[in-house]
């Protein structure tokens, strides 16, 4: 071959490299390149031998390869950029090689591999001006190369993240559309064994409080159930103990190496634990295993990690669904079990909750599933709904009197509660009814006969007073009947009075100033207050709208109330009356800082002569009447009225009026 000058090997060398451009895989690269290499050089055996950095050899794709550090000759020169001929037989590369030539390919000072010619058979290397023209395709062939194969690591990478992120979108479809704790475990187990080719794996549960590792799922092992329910029990100790302790995953090329290592299988060789987080605690640890040593690697450490984030959201969520379920399953057969009917609510009148006692008072059939139903729709009682709809519009705790179609008279107690709704619970108050009006009935009867024979007393003691010098022990004695006799009259006269009302007390409706009614009320209870030294504070604007009402028997129900707050609040306590316009009425609070009522109190506190009895109590004078008297006015008026109160924290009651029309 006559020798070109070096413009046409240049010329050459560019016409090959355009041809090779356009080729990005690597595999038809190369094959390429020997094509074009032996049509330029007529050598019948043409190799790229390419570094691989990460194992540190320099191979053929077919063979084994050379270590890059090993003190061969060729090596070295090639390294160092040099090209090297061999005419002697060096057979740590190719099968059989007498001769060859090894032109090293290095781009940006970056040792990429080697073109190898030869021609067997011969002992003499290729020509100088063959080496000349290899020289100058060179440098073109390492860019090519090298672009080849950084695209060909990009299109694996490409590959292997979409097909990760295909398994991921698979693994979060099957997490999501399970809540079951158990199918959670045996999924995320599955998954992290399918892709790491385990040969076997567990899954146990962390409590961080006792420091215990509790397996709860295995696959794979040999061992027999007696020696793994034995290995189960052991709560501590153990590779997935210590990643459980330091949150950090743990990969044991060799399990013989490791003193931890607790064996549940004589065949395995390599282990690896990732643990499973949730806000910084971990709650689990996912161990796989293998047969072979150093079966795991660093991806596959990457994808249990992105799994165990998935299983850790999908197990917290399970377990609190789990928790939920046996919670809601407790209450359920609590529920059952309550004589008091409870109905629970949403805002918009859902049924969330309802138990048998009150399936049993509206006489619902017990078999339906009665949860997200309108109330309105399953209860066929217009006034009970309407009375819902009344309170929930004003947003206030109330405690209202309802027949129901049982025939049942109940105490309904319904209780607004922030991000659930209305708690509805119902006491049947019938027998005290049927009590009630024995003692009603009584009462009418004999009401009018006890003022005579009181004022014939009253009359009496005056003469006595008159006629006769006491000493000071027969006075003491005096003022005591007379504050027995009145506090008989003021009995017999809220008896009447209620009597009144319950046989529908005329009510004189007009316009009714709030602010003023309080200022009326404060000034009668003036004297009770200063007698205790209590703060009264009023926080109610004179621009509310009035109204609409009988201004006497207003009047009375806020002395009534703010009477009892004063007895039932201790020296130098506190009360506070305040107002508040709602949509179409009119709120007025009372809070006192006295004592509080109980529960079991609350639910009797407006019945007839019924009174708190507690050692705090007991000095306190009064009738039982007042409160009873309170409610009957407050709904002949069309309004609600409602407590709240906790034992050693006061109490407060409400009182919604309807608007004056006019307002």
């Amino acid at each position: 071959m006559v020798a070109p000058p070096q413009e046409a090997f240049l010329r050459i060398a560019h016409d090959v490299i355009l041809r090779l451009g356009t080729i990005l895989d690597l595999p038809r690269l190369i094959a390429a390149i020997v094509q074009e290499t032996r049509g330029l050089t007529n050598c019948e055996r043409v190799e790229v031998l390419l570094v691989n950095e990460e194992e540190g050899i320099l191979s053929l794709s077919r063979s084994e390869g050379v270590s890059l550090y090993a003190e061969y000759p060729a090596v070295t020169a090639w390294k160092a950029g040099n090209l090297y001929t061999a005419t002697t037989g060096e057979h740590f590369i190719l099968a059989k090689t007498d001769a060859f030539v090894g032109l090293p390919l290095h781009s940006e000072s970056k040792f990429i591999g080697v073109l190898l010619l030869e021609n067997p058979g011969s002992l003499q290397p290729v020509p100088a001006e063959t080496q000349a023209l290899l020289n100058a395709i060179a440098p073109g062939l390492a860019i090519l190369l090298r672009n080849a194969r950084q695209h060909s690591e990009t299109v694996k990478s490409l590959d292997t993240r979409m097909f990760e992120l295909s398994i991921f979108n698979q693994i979060d479809r099957e997490l999501s559309d399970t809540i079951d704790l158990p199918q959670v475990f045996d999924m995320t187990l599955d998954w992290a064994m399918r892709y790491t080719n385990a040969n076997a794996g567990s899954l146990s549960l962390y409590n961080q409080n006792d420091d215990e590792l509790k397996f709860v799922v295995d696959l794979g092992y040999e061992s027999t159930p007696e020696d793994m329910a034995m290995l189960r029990s052991v709560s501590s100790g153990g590779i997935a103990h210590r990643v459980a302790l330091s949150a950090f995953a743990e990969l044991v090329p060799d399990v013989m190496t490791d003193k931890d290592y607790l064996e549940l299988s004589n065949s395995i060789r390599s282990h690896m634990s990732v643990p499973v987080t949730r806000e910084d605690r971990v709650i689990a640890v996912i161990s796989i295993e293998s047969r072979q040593i150093n079966a795991f690697t660093e991806g596959h450490i990457n994808f249990v990690e992105k799994l165990a984030a998935r299983a850790g959201v999908a197990i917290d969520n399970a377990r609190l669904f789990t928790e939920t379920v046996r919670e809601r399953e407790k209450l359920s057969h609590i529920l059952a079990e309550v004589a008091d009917g409870v109905i629970v609510v949403s805002e918009d009148e859902r049924i969330i909750l309802i138990n048998q006692a009150a399936i049993a008072a509206f006489r619902l059939s017990p078999e339906p599933d009665y949860e997200g139903r309108f109330l309105s729709e399953v209860v066929d009682d217009h006034d009970f709904v309407e009375v819902l709809r009344a309170t929930t519009s004003l947003k206030n705790k109330a405690l209202v009197e309802i027949v129901l179609p049982n025939g049942n008279t109940y105490y309904v107690d319904f209780s607004p509660r922030p991000d659930i709704g209305w708690i509805i619970v119902m006491n049947d108050i019938t027998p005290l009814r049927k009590t009630d009006q024995l003692k009603r009935d009584l009462v009418a009867t004999v009401s009018h006969d006890l003022k005579q024979p009181l004022s014939v007393m009253n009359g009496y003691l005056d003469l006595i007073q008159m006629s006769q010098k006491l000493d000071t022990r027969g006075e003491g004695y005096v003022r005591m009947i007379v504050r027995s006799i009145h506090n008989m009259r003021q009995l017999i006269d809220d008896l009447l009075d209620l009597a009144k009302i319950d046989a529908g007390v005329e009510i004189n409706m007009q316009p009714v100033p709030i602010a003023s009614l309080i200022t009326d009320c404060l000034e009668g209870t003036k004297r009770l207050a200063d007698a205790k030294a209590m703060r009264v504070e009023v926080d109610v604007a004179p621009d509310l709208p009035y109204v609409s009402g009988d201004p006497n028997r207003l009047l009375q129900v806020f002395n009534n109330l703010v009477s009892n707050a004063i007895k039932y609040t201790p020296p130098e306590g506190t009360i506070h009356i305040s107002a508040e316009s709602l949509k179409n009425a009119v709120r007025i609070k009372v809070k006192d800082s006295g004592v509080g009522i109980s529960p079991e109190d609350q639910a009797r506190i407006f019945d007839r002569f019924y009174r708190v009895r507690r050692p705090e109590n007991e000095s306190i004078e009064g009738t039982g009447l007042g409160l009873t008297i309170v409610q009957k006015l407050v709904e002949a008026h069309h309004g609600q009225i409602g407590l709240e109160s906790f034992l050693g924290e006061g109490s407060t009651f409400y009182v919604t009026l309807p608007r004056h029309e006019d307002n």
